[in-house]
């Protein structure tokens, strides 16, 4: 039986939880430390997750001091029993913190490649993984960076890749904090090279979570057949808001 997949993409700021303005300083020590708080903030954000097939996570801590030294993909993917998780670690902030991006699937991954992007300030990147099942599909967790000049830069390197046959054999799907919206010149370049259709819209606003005024949050595909449009989940365990979609006719290969 032909079933659909769901797939998410969340900036989780590694547990911090800001969810006013405000939060950005009085909540300034979690950047450095690790408290109980942020421990149950990712167990909150571990059973939200549990509800998808497929998880793109931004802003995730593989191990620094302020994640008490633990992987937080690790913590995530117990939690939300999706057994199948790759990680990314794009920058370390010595001491202190790191910092990258994480897939966590129901279905098994194939492969995957750890994308760094370049830019004038290092330490982002793209985490490209190919999952087990048919149609044969790729999907991109990305983060980029906040200037207009190092995305076009990134978009670049990442639309190189994607158009590898590798990938151009399957469906690809990208999903992420772009830092920028819909109607950026970055966006469409992305869009343009590897003929990939933006699927969220003006409306889907993601940023700040608490009065979300930007979209900054988008996934983008060659395959448009939804279950449902791109939804902006109501939650509020980030300084992001998530996204969401349902992709038809996915099922993982026969074991």
């Amino acid at each position: 039986m032909t079933q659909g997949f769901s797939l998410l993409s969340y900036n989780i700021q590694a547990g911090i939880g800001t969810q006013r303005a405000h939060h950005y300083v009085t909540r300034a020590h979690q950047q450095l430390i690790a408290t109980k708080a942020k421990r149950k903030r990712l167990q909150e954000i571990g059973r939200f997750i549990s509800d998808y097939d497929v998880v793109c996570l931004q802003e995730v801590d593989p191990g620094g001091r302020r994640a008490g030294f633990t992987n937080q993909g690790d913590i995530l993917s117990g939690i939300s029993r999706l057994p199948h998780h790759v990680f990314q670690e794009n920058r370390i902030v010595r001491a202190i913190s790191r910092h990258g991006n994480a897939i966590l699937s129901r279905i098994p991954i194939k492969d995957y490649v750890d994308l760094k992007l370049p830019g004038r300030v290092g330490g982002r990147g793209a985490l490209i993984a190919e999952l087990d099942m048919d149609p044969a599909t790729v999907v991109v967790c990305v983060h980029l960076s906040l200037g207009q000049a190092d995305q076009l830069e990134q978009v670049e390197c990442l639309a190189e890749h994607l158009n590898l046959p590798r990938y151009k054999r399957c469906r690809r799907i990208v999903a992420g904090d772009f830092n920028c919206g819909i109607g950026s010149t970055p966006i469409q370049r992305l869009a343009d090279l590897c003929d990939v259709r933006l699927l969220t819209a003006s409306t889907d606003k993601t940023y700040p979570a608490w009065a979300p005024r930007h979209a900054l949050d988008h996934i983008l595909s060659d395959d448009t057949a939804l279950d449902h449009g791109v939804l902006v989940e109501d939650v509020n365990h980030s300084d992001h808001r998530p996204v969401s979609a349902r992709f038809l006719q996915a099922r993982p290969k026969a074991q």
